[in-house]
């Protein structure tokens, strides 16, 4: 795995993929919602396997398919991690993820169920943080909305994630009043191969949109 060209200096990227939550909108694990023959979870790692310095996978600890992820990670050279915290929603997710990572390390965050991000798209992404001062690299969708499960956390974000979680604080958007934040306005990456579509965010099968249902397979297997 790449260190998404990182030089001497440069926060080293580690990318975190939360998978393995309730997925009650769409009935089965949505991280194994296969589009186009291939599950969703599998697309979020060949992703970030590029420009990351390593891959992990973050599950809840009452997962009922803890093998398949471990057969699912083994096969990608991906650390399987169990998430800190009993369903605390991404917030706890981000938590896990900068508790494994060293000082001056990053954790690119990645929701489960993003399947059209890209690796360009990430790899622009990793640029602008390791070129940028700040602590969290966000994007914004066309509509200007924060997308914190497609973002970059430096591991000294640790401490304020961990003041919010202990005050039930969970909306990650807070932890960007409290610490150095820079946005990637939509304008940015709007020029890349189906930037539309990266943000898609598929909890139920009814999320996609029905140009995409003409043009992809769409399968939910438990």
């Amino acid at each position: 795995m790449k260190n998404a060209n990182a030089l001497p200096g440069e926060p080293q990227i580690r990318a975190f993929i939360q998978a393995g939550g309730r997925s009650s909108r769409m009935g089965a694990d949505k991280a194994w919602l296969e589009i186009n023959g291939r599950p969703m979870i599998e697309s979020m790692l060949a992703a970030a396997q590029s420009v990351a310095a390593s891959l992990s996978i973050i599950i809840s600890a009452d997962n009922s398919n803890i093998a398949r992820y471990r057969q699912l990670a083994d096969g990608h050279g991906a650390q399987l991690l169990i998430d800190l915290h009993d369903h605390l929603g991404p917030l706890g997710g981000i938590h896990t993820a900068l508790k494994n990572c060293a000082m001056g390390q990053a954790a690119l965050n990645l929701a489960c169920d993003l399947p059209f991000l890209t690796s360009e798209f990430l790899a622009l992404l990793c640029q602008k943080h390791q070129s940028g001062e700040a602590s969290i690299t966000v994007p914004l969708n066309a509509e200007g909305r924060w997308q914190p499960l497609a973002a970059i956390y430096d591991q000294a974000c640790l401490p304020a994630v961990e003041t919010q979680l202990a005050a039930q604080r969970l909306r990650v958007d807070r932890l960007f009043a409290t610490m150095p934040t820079q946005q990637v306005a939509f304008s940015e990456f709007a020029h890349l191969p189906g930037a539309t579509q990266f943000f898609l965010n598929l909890n139920s099968p009814e999320d996609l949109p029905k140009d995409l249902k003409d043009s992809h397979s769409f399968v939910v297997k438990p």
